[in-house]
Parts: C-alpha cells; structure tokens; sequence
C-alpha cells in the first residue's frame, strides 16, 4: 500500500517532512550552497595563487561558519524558501510579459540593442535582484530605514522619475538648436 501512495505522490510529503526534521534545509542545504559559492569565488579570484586543496579547506571552514549561522537563524531556511519561490514566481511574470509582448508585435529584442543595451540589462537584472531578495523576506536580515519604505517617498521618486524621462525624451527632439530664420 505504502508504494501505491509513493507512486501516487503520497510519498512526497512524508519524505520532505524527514528531510526538514533530519535538518536538511537548516543545516545541510545552507552549507553545501555556501560552499559552492565560495569554492567558486576563490577559485575564480585565488586560482592561480592558492592549491585547490588549500581553497577547498578554507571554503570547508567558512561553510562550517555559514552552518553554525544557520543553527542560530532559523529563518534562513524561510527566507531561502521565499527567495526560490519568489524567483519563480518573478521568472515567470517575465514569461508572460514576453508572451504579451510578441502577441501585439512589439519585439522586445530591440530594448537590448543599441547605445543603451547593457544599461538596460544591468537596470533590470539589479530590479529584479532587488525585487526577489527583498520579497523573499530579506528585511528580516538586514535592516532597512522607515523612511526607505515610505509610500511618499516612492511616490515622490516615482514622480520624478516619469518627469525625467519626459524630459530626457522631449529634449532628444529632431538633433538640436536649429539656427534661427534669417530676416
């Protein structure tokens, strides 16, 4: 019976349950994530200076510390939950707007070409950054000033910034002054 319910999906659950109460998501998860990235880092960066013996040890005890975080901020496990989830969920909003855009014609690979391409990549790629590491819940990490959150101040940026790019885009124009008519 229990392989039915496996097969069927039944099992899922209960072997998500064991993995979180066995720590997985806590500790282990945490630890081979950071060891990853910093392995990788040091590698890329310390390669041609340090052994990789020398770089995995160190990437080793650095994880362990990550670890030993993790133990005292059981939240990291919700957060990196949320950053995963909301990823996928932003990834996704990206799809669709996509979608949307091919449908009425608009090709939306001309935004990444040009003078201003790799502006408009490094501009959204932060945003979006932005936007997932603080939906998932990184807030509760690093602490952000009241006033950085207020409506009046989005508002007041949001503003200025539509004024910006009308401005930005009025002032574009045909080329210039034009010389004035001789009389």
């Amino acid at each position: 019976m229990d392989m039915i319910l496996f097969q069927l999906g039944g099992g899922l659950p209960s072997i998500v349950n064991n993995m979180q109460n066995m720590g997985f998501f806590l500790y282990l998860f945490p630890f081979l994530l950071s060891l990853a990235f910093i392995y990788g880092i040091m590698q890329k960066g310390l390669g041609e200076v340090f052994p990789k013996s020398a770089i995995g040890l160190v990437s080793i005890i650095l994880s362990f510390f990550v670890m030993l975080f993790a133990s005292w901020n059981p939240g990291i496990v919700t957060f990196f939950a949320s950053l995963t989830g909301m990823g996928l969920l932003v990834l996704s909003g990206l799809l669709f707007i996509i979608i949307f855009f091919s449908l009425t014609g608009f090709e939306y690979k001309k935004l990444f070409e040009g003078e201003y391409s790799k502006w408009v990549w490094i501009f959204a790629i932060i945003l979006i950054a932005i936007l997932i590491f603080f939906g998932a819940g990184a807030g509760n990490f690093i602490t952000v000033p009241g006033w950085s959150m207020s409506s009046d101040l989005w508002t007041a940026l949001f503003f200025i910034a539509i004024i910006a790019a009308a401005v930005f885009w009025l002032g574009k124009g045909d080329g210039g002054d034009k010389p004035a008519p001789k009389t």
